[in-house]
C-alpha cells in the first residue's frame, strides 16, 4: 500500500500529467475546420450592420477571409412582394442575390457547406434559400433573427 507521501507525489505527477495533456485539447481547430460564414442584413439595411459581429468572431480565432456579410440589392421590400416597385426589391430577387453570394463565397473558400446568420428580412431570404433555392444542399447551420 502507498504512504502518504508517495500517494501524494504520485496525485502531482498525475495532475501535471493530465494538465499537460489538457494543454494540448485548448489547441483551435485548423482553419479549414471553420466553416465561412454569410451575415445576411434585414429590410433596409446593409453589410456595414455586421461589422462589430464580424470583428467579434475575429477576435476569437475565426479567419477572416472565412467571414463574409452580403449586402443585398435593394434591401427595401416592395410594398407588395409581386407588384414591381422603383427602387425596391422582392423576396425572389433577394433569395437569388443570396445563392449568388453562396456560390461564390463557397467557390472562393473551396468550403463544401457554409452557415448563414441572418436578421429581420435577411432572415426570410435565407429560408426561401434553403426551402426554395437548392440552398438546403449548401448551408450546414442557418441562424434566423426575427425573421
Amino acid at each position: 500500500m502507498l504512504n502518504a507521501l508517495t500517494r501524494r507525489a504520485w496525485l502531482r505527477a498525475a495532475s501535471a500529467a493530465l494538465l499537460l495533456l489538457g494543454a494540448g485539447c485548448a489547441t483551435p481547430p485548423p482553419q479549414q475546420a471553420l466553416p465561412p460564414i454569410v451575415f445576411v442584413h434585414g429590410n433596409g439595411d446593409s453589410a456595414a450592420q455586421w461589422t462589430t459581429m464580424l470583428w467579434r468572431f475575429e477576435s476569437n480565432g475565426w479567419p477572416r477571409e472565412r467571414l463574409h456579410a452580403i449586402d443585398l440589392p435593394y434591401p427595401l421590400a416592395r410594398d407588395e412582394d409581386d407588384k414591381p416597385q422603383p427602387g425596391r426589391s422582392s423576396s425572389d430577387e433577394h433569395m437569388r442575390a443570396l445563392a449568388a453570394e453562396v456560390d461564390q463565397v463557397l467557390k472562393a473558400t473551396g468550403a463544401a457547406k457554409l452557415v448563414l446568420y441572418g436578421s429581420s428580412r435577411g432572415a426570410n431570404a435565407i429560408r426561401n434559400y434553403v426551402d426554395n433555392g437548392g440552398g438546403a444542399a449548401k448551408v450546414s447551420h442557418a441562424i434566423l433573427g426575427g425573421g
